[in-house]
């Protein structure tokens, strides 16, 4: 803007006129935010951006759904069955087992709660008077709540048969929910041999009584052939 102001001089003609420029452009930035408490300009930089990360998983399509898990508890093993065990409920970690727990007199007049599981052929691995971690998930078909010593074994090949590594999509991998594990969180020995504790004595005889055998048939051959020879 131009502002036309004659300013009135003793020495100067009377005329003349002076010309005064008034720059009133408004400045290209907006004015940095002010520090209420010290009065102290806050550049805009200084605010940094939200960085907390999202707690959703996106499952691309093809992949696997992620696990659910019904309860996770810390539990005495009561009884052991071909399939089952039941457990004695020492504190319950996260979930719920209501539906699938009962609640029943103890010895000492005191009430507690019982947990049957479903193993299938892992139950073996337990033994009773035990105490363990247990992670649990539902079963849809049966409705019965399962746990496993044993990692879970990929069906059908996993990934490699339904040609999912070859699609270029990447799966993520989840924690098996329905794992049990040592109360320290190691895991359970679930070897070969490892049903067998406990049992030396039985192995003993079965490994030594055939080998006595075979000995004292061979004793018994070469005594028998001393004996025709003379």
């Amino acid at each position: 803007m131009l502002a036309l102001a004659p300013h009135a001089n003793a020495s100067s003609d009377p005329n003349l006129t002076t010309t005064t420029v008034i720059d009133s452009a408004e400045p290209d930035s907006v004015s940095a935010p002010v520090d209420e408490q010290g009065g102290v300009a806050v550049p805009s930089s200084a605010v940094p951006a939200s960085t907390v990360p999202s707690a959703t998983t996106t499952v691309p399509v093809g992949c696997p759904p992620a696990p659910v898990s019904q309860a996770v508890f810390v539990g005495k093993v009561k009884v052991l069955d071909a399939t089952q065990a039941l457990f004695e409920l020492v504190r319950l970690r996260s979930g719920s087992l209501a539906g699938y727990s009962t609640e029943v007199p103890n010895i000492d007049g005191s009430v507690v709660t019982d947990v049957g599981i479903y193993y299938g052929r892992d139950v073996k691995f337990l033994e009773v008077g035990g105490s363990y971690l247990v992670g649990t998930a539902l079963d849809a078909t049966t409705g019965r709540i399962y746990s496993r010593v044993t990692e879970e074994a990929p069906l059908f090949g996993g990934n490699e048969v339904a040609d999912i590594n070859n699609s270029g999509v990447v799966c993520p991998t989840f924690a098996d929910v329905a794992r049990t594990l040592n109360v320290d969180g190691s895991s359970v020995e679930s070897g070969v041999l490892s049903g067998l504790s406990g049992e030396t004595d039985r192995i003993a005889v079965a490994v030594l009584v055939p080998i006595g055998l075979v000995l004292l048939g061979l004793v018994t051959l070469v005594l028998v052939r001393r004996s025709l020879q003379t």
